[in-house]
């Protein structure tokens, strides 16, 4: 193929990432099984889960080829807010349990509500998190927000068909989305293989975050 003819067509190659938050929970199994049937993989940012449960899940998660991504240990405001300590002593916790459960170190992360968390006291939110992000770099880590939020956590409970129809929408206007689900959300979890059909008909295929990925990050002040 021509150079410049391959470069033209990947420009027009469509990937979605699905990213799943806060588990392990009663639906990771289901959502394991869904992504097995589609054969499609996804990107886990997970909580610490000690129970049989939980570990079981992180070894199903790096056995089935998808990707595990460090969301701190407790997910926790006011304890990985509330100081940059505080947030690394919640961070190396999970840290340490997925490497000595799994035998893996993550390299991705997202912070409990996004880069831009609105919830953190502002008078210490803009030092805080940066000072945060210059640590993750230097430990070689990556941090990844996300282009389309599911609102499967959205206040005002919606349907697994309102979930669908959003983020479909969404993904029309976009080449490449990161989208946002909760494993704990049975509303996403429902709607989870609508949505992959739908963005098949789109045209997109399916990837996985990793550091060489494409990647969002909210620019500061967003």
């Amino acid at each position: 193929m021509n150079p410049d003819r391959r470069k033209v067509w990947n420009r027009r190659v469509k990937v979605a990432y699905l990213t799943f938050d806060d588990g392990p929970s009663k639906n990771t199994k289901q959502i394991l099984d869904i992504l097995r049937r589609y054969g499609i993989k996804g990107t886990f940012f997970v909580l610490g889960k000690e129970t049989p449960y939980g570990l079981n899940m992180y070894r199903k998660i790096i056995s089935q080829g998808h990707v595990l991504g460090n969301h701190t240990y407790s997910h926790d405001y006011a304890k990985i807010y509330a100081s940059k300590k505080g947030f690394f002593q919640d961070f190396d916790r999970l840290e340490r349990l997925l490497i000595k459960s799994v035998g893996f170190k993550p390299r991705l992360f997202r912070f409990p509500g996004g880069s831009n968390n609105r919830l953190i006291p502002k008078k210490r939110s803009p030092s805080l998190i940066r000072s945060i992000k210059a640590e993750l770099k230097s430990r070689k880590y990556r941090y990844c927000d996300w282009t389309i939020d599911s609102l499967d956590s959205y206040p005002i409970r919606l349907s697994p068909r309102q979930i669908s129809d959003h983020v479909l929408n969404e993904s029309r206007i976009s080449s490449s989305c990161i989208i946002l689900f909760h494993d704990f959300a049975d509303n996403s979890t429902a709607a989870l293989p609508v949505i992959i059909e739908g963005l098949r008909r789109q045209g997109f295929r399916f990837g996985v975050l990793s550091l060489k990925s494409y990647n969002f990050q909210i620019p500061e002040g967003q």
